[in-house]
């Protein structure tokens, strides 16, 4: 039925050959792919044989591998307002974003593309950390590789909008590495601000979490290296 279907022919011709052949045969009867493609030539039409699904798929798949280029990860910059992520991005960039943003304040999503000294590129997004913008940090998060949390050394709490930095990040299910800024001012207690994490369930690597952490002060450059070291390490492992 199946092949008198695809030829538009009609079933009952097709049986009548395969009698003449030899075949006894209903409409219902499986016939084999010699047969069927004999069939074809017989009833004027061009046979294709069809490859297996697993060869096509593996086909494919091949295909699609030899063409793959790595590409620089995406890194989203995520933390409360004024704990330095444009500055982070700034030292970076060797830029002043700053003085451009309304306020000091970023109101709209940036891209940037840097050149590690590796040579290593690095694709960074700078999100605004207003609480007014919490749509677009959220949509930042979905669409980023990986997530650096800045987080100020000299704050004596943890910030909500820092909490819901780590909530987005997690929700997109990427791997995040804490940022503590300003390390270079004279009130900063990097182990508070690790204490104050890990009361909000946020461990660092060496307070035994899985969370990576650099110490860093974007305004002289502290610890900067570190934190592209273990950016890059991060992307190497993701791949």
């Amino acid at each position: 039925r199946d092949l008198a279907n695809r030829m538009a022919e009609q079933s009952s011709n097709i049986i009548k050959h395969l009698m003449r052949m030899g075949v006894a045969v209903t409409i219902n009867h499986t016939i084999d792919s010699d047969t069927a493609e004999y069939l074809v030539k017989e009833f004027g039409h061009n046979p294709i044989r069809e490859k297996k699904a697993d060869e096509i798929i593996k086909s494919i798949i091949d295909t699609k591998s030899k063409n793959l280029k790595n590409r620089p990860p995406i890194i989203t910059v995520m933390g409360h307002v004024d704990h330095g992520k444009t500055s982070v991005l700034d030292y970076i960039r060797n830029e002043n974003v700053v003085a451009g943003e309304s306020g000091g304040i970023t109101q709209h999503v940036g891209a940037y593309e840097v050149v590690l000294k590796s040579g290593k590129k690095i694709t960074f997004l700078d999100t605004p950390g207003h609480e007014a913008f919490t749509a677009m940090r959220a949509r930042g998060a979905q669409i980023t590789d990986l997530v650096v949390i800045v987080v100020a050394a000299d704050e004596t709490k943890i910030m909500p909008q820092t909490i819901e930095a780590f909530d987005h990040a997690q929700a997109a299910n990427v791997p995040i590495i804490v940022a503590i800024n300003k390390i270079d001012r004279p009130s900063a207690d990097v182990n508070l601000i690790k204490q104050k994490l890990s009361e909000k369930n946020i461990l660092v690597e060496d307070w035994g979490g899985k969370f990576q952490s650099a110490e860093i002060s974007a305004k002289v450059g502290t610890g900067m290296d570190d934190l592209l070291e273990k950016i890059s390490l991060e992307a190497e492992l993701l791949d």
